[in-house]
């Protein structure tokens, strides 16, 4: 196997066992702490969210650079300069969000979230823990994109398991001992925080070549030789969160604590199609930019459009179940029916967004790669200006469904209208076979697997948790392998010829 393959599989698994034990526990959550309490985890999770805003684009700069000194005799020194150099900026951002977060804790549960049976002291309470949290989690990005500069994508995963083991089912036992206690959920997070940013920070500097006892101090002008780059990244990283996390930060205001609940469990599902495609994107960003940096651009592009058809394999079936299935996915995984009938029409339009927005970034990664963001900061400056006055009134007006279709409808007009012109600029003839033979055939073998599914076996699903979620899983591989043969058809005939 091949160290990237083996990279790709290491963060499926990873990814996987995440996404997984985040979302089995979330039931537990719903009942050991009801939702309006369940609402403040999903408001943390916004404000871990807006964390791109903080980091300027810094960490993604780190990665590329760590991959790209891989290729080249001598820069280790330079190397170690900048790592030390970020780690003196990120200090200030990480004390500057704890300090502004914890002076704010007050403003935030009496002013912004509307609460209606908790107690406002410990809702202000939890909040100036997120403070805490948040300046643990800056320390942690860095040093996660520095390790994935060096392909350490084994340890990664290892890493990964391990702590989201301590953060989710680690903390339904905390929750049990604390009777239900909301603010000890919070206090052992900080806690789990804290040593998990230690343990990566250790990891990063063993990689790093000949960091050890070597004294190197901060170089204002190592950061302002990623500055360009950087800067970039962290213009369109600031849109982009204004894009994605305006309508969560509009609704937690509009929408009551409990309603804002149910609505972080449509967020964290939504958002499990992305990770769905992150392990992927993290494997192929250093090698897409290593082979360019090798004048291996034909290679680049035969591993950009293979991986299309993997994730487009992958996301579709799982985005096409989830909005087919919705309400009785919900009943199955929290048995409540209210949460259930809430969910149910507004679900399906951020699955469907977030299906779109994980096939619709492969363009991004062919301007990651080649080093050139100005066409990707054009386009997220005229989206934003758009789509933000839409997404304000939406909330305003028609609550989470009318933002759900404003986030399907921008996500089907970049994937269809934006994609085909960054192809044309960085990979000039491309984009009729990507999308015809990459993207296409599968996501219409996907739809028809998991619309076939839906029409046999939505009559048969009852009480019977067991049954339901027979049903969603054999739906789930219909759709999978529908699109898997079309996507790999070729591949798939050539090694049944050879065996047989």
């Amino acid at each position: 196997m091949s160290s990237l393959s083996k990279n790709i599989v290491f963060n499926y698994v990873g990814q996987f066992y995440v996404a997984f034990v985040g979302v089995l526990v979330l039931p537990f959550y719903l009942r050991f702490l009801g939702a309006e309490a369940y609402g403040l985890i999903g408001f943390f999770t916004l404000l871990q969210s807006c964390m791109q805003l903080l980091d300027m684009g810094m960490t993604p700069a780190l990665s590329r650079e760590v991959a790209n000194a891989r290729g080249i005799e001598g820069s280790a020194q330079q190397l170690k300069t900048l790592l030390r150099s970020l780690e003196v900026v990120f200090l200030s951002i990480a004390f500057a969000t704890g300090i502004g977060i914890f002076l704010g804790r007050h403003w935030l549960s009496q002013e912004w979230l509307t609460i209606q049976e908790l107690d406002v002291q410990l809702v202000s309470d939890c909040i100036g823990l997120m403070g805490v949290m948040l300046a643990f989690r800056c320390f942690s990005c860095l040093y996660r994109g520095g390790i994935e500069g060096f392909e350490q994508m084994v340890w990664l995963n290892q890493y990964n398991i391990l702590f989201n083991t301590l953060r989710f089912p680690g903390a339904l036992g905390v929750i049990w001992l604390a009777d239900g206690s909301v603010l000890a959920f919070f206090i052992y997070q900080v806690i789990v925080s804290l040593v998990e940013v230690l343990a990566i920070r250790v990891k990063l500097y063993k990689l790093v070549p000949g960091s050890e006892g070597v004294a190197v101090k901060f170089s204002a002008a190592e950061i302002k030789r990623i500055l360009p780059f950087a800067a970039g990244l962290a213009y369109t990283g600031g849109i982009w969160v204004l894009v994605t996390q305006l309508d969560k930060l509009l609704l937690s205001k509009y929408l009551s604590l409990k309603d804002y609940g149910y609505f972080s469990l449509v967020a964290t599902l939504s958002a499990a199609i992305l990770l769905l495609s992150g392990p992927v994107s993290r494997a192929i960003l250093p090698r897409m930019t290593i082979l360019l940096s090798q004048n291996k651009e034909q290679e680049m592009i035969a591993l950009y459009r293979t991986a299309t058809r993997f994730v487009v394999c992958i996301v579709a079936p799982v985005t096409l179940v989830m909005s087919f299935f919705s309400y009785e996915i919900i009943y199955i995984w929290t048995g409540d029916s209210d949460a259930a009938r809430w969910i149910e029409p507004v679900w399906p339009l951020f699955a469907l967004g977030n299906g779109l927005l994980a096939i619709g970034a492969f363009q991004y990664y062919l301007q990651y790669a080649h080093g050139k963001l100005g066409l990707h900061i054009k386009y997220n400056t005229v989206s934003a200006a758009v789509s933000i006055p839409l997404i304000v009134y939406a909330a305003m007006n028609y609550g989470a469904i009318g933002v759900g279709y404003v986030w399907l409808g921008f996500r089907a007009l970049s994937l269809l209208l934006w994609t085909p012109y960054v192809h044309k600029v960085f990979a000039p003839g491309i984009n009729r076979k990507w999308f015809f033979k990459d993207v296409l055939p599968a996501l219409i073998a996907a739809t028809a697997g998991a619309a076939l599914s839906f029409f046999l076996a939505r009559d048969l699903f009852s009480e019977s948790r067991v049954l339901g979620s027979t049903l969603i899983a054999v739906s789930t591989a219909v759709s999978f392998g529908c699109a898997v043969l079309i996507a790999f058809f070729g591949k798939i005939k050539g090694m049944l010829r050879e065996r047989f």
